[in-house]
């Protein structure tokens, strides 16, 4: 039986939206494949693999001065990606905040998301309590 792939990339936004808002980290981590490859956004630190997102875009997400629920506008799927019109809510150093991304999701042939492009322009008066890599490579945790 094949796999509905396009079906697979919608459910895993949604799970990512549903996970993230509940904030339930281990639930979260489950939709990701263990080579996942996420670029948040475009043109800094691309991050890889399941536990680099699990520090890199969970733990620095969810901070005392920061914090973020997430709203899907709009989920279009074709093939194996999803592409989202975020709205993400939030408050960052103690100042409201919210910032719209156009998200695109990609899953594997198990339907779990291997790759993830969230673009987004980051609002100059929270930009630097955001944690943003501005130079170009890919990080990965070592191997312990």
């Amino acid at each position: 039986m094949t796999k509905d792939l396009a079906a697979a990339a919608r459910e895993a936004v949604l799970a990512h939206v549903r996970h993230w808002n509940n904030q339930d980290k281990d639930s979260w981590l489950k939709i990701l494949a263990d080579d996942v490859r996420y670029e948040d956004p475009p043109g800094t630190v691309a991050g890889i693999g399941r536990d680099v997102m699990s520090v890199q875009a969970w733990d620095k997400s969810f901070t005392p001065d920061k914090t973020w629920i997430l709203e899907p506008l709009l989920v279009i799927a074709c093939g194996r990606e999803a592409q989202v019109h975020m709205r993400n809510h939030g408050s960052v150093a103690g100042k409201p905040a919210w910032v719209d991304s156009i998200e695109l999701w990609r899953v594997n042939d198990e339907g779990l998301v291997d790759s993830v492009r969230a673009f987004w322009e980051p609002p100059a008066e929270i930009r630097s309590h955001l944690g943003l890599s501005t130079w170009e490579g890919e990080t990965a945790l070592a191997p312990e």
